[in-house]
């Protein structure tokens, strides 16, 4: 005859509760954060003090993304945030909020897009370089597909915020 230690039963219990009955997947997580880091140096034509201008300023940083298709600011809101929609295909768009805090040696982000995804930037001039550097989690099996578009479309962002830096658009 086997015993049931009743303790054990009681603490195993709201476990099980919680993760087989009122969500049976809940200890199966898809959820995996990916690190992407872009650098790009600053040409010795081009001042730091003109990169970080542009980094300072959200309407240029959000217009010199190759993706945007369209933004709006959010009213009364700190940090300053945009609700901007993406082109990611021919017919596919995708909305998300963006929020923007300047520090001295560049700027943070945080992005936050459909599906749980949040993106959590910093962008950093040091040394001749502009440094990204952006923590992505999300859905494991979208964050391929993200790494890829962030990746390409950040690197036109750099080529287009440098060229803006030396007094063109790129």
């Amino acid at each position: 005859m086997y015993f049931l230690n009743l303790s054990i039963v009681a603490g195993i219990l709201p476990l099980l509760m919680q993760t087989s009955i009122a969500n049976p997947l809940a200890f199966i997580s898809l959820t995996n954060t990916i690190h992407i880091t872009i650098n790009t140096p600053i040409p010795t034509n081009v001042s730091c003090t003109s990169v970080l201008a542009i980094l300072h300023s959200p309407v240029k940083m959000i217009l010199l993304n190759p993706l945007v298709e369209s933004y709006t600011l959010i009213p009364n809101v700190t940090p300053i945030t945009y609700s901007i929609t993406d082109k990611l295909f021919t017919f596919f768009s995708t909305t998300y909020t963006a929020s923007f805090t300047n520090r001295a040696d560049g700027m943070d982000t945080v992005s936050n897009a459909a599906g749980g995804l949040l993106l959590d930037g910093h962008w950093t001039v040091a040394h001749g370089v502009l440094m990204e550097e952006v923590d992505v989690t999300g859905n494991a099996l979208e964050l391929p597909f993200v790494k890829s578009e962030i990746e390409s479309s950040h690197q036109h962002l750099h080529t287009a915020l440098i060229a803006e830096a030396e007094g063109g658009r790129a």
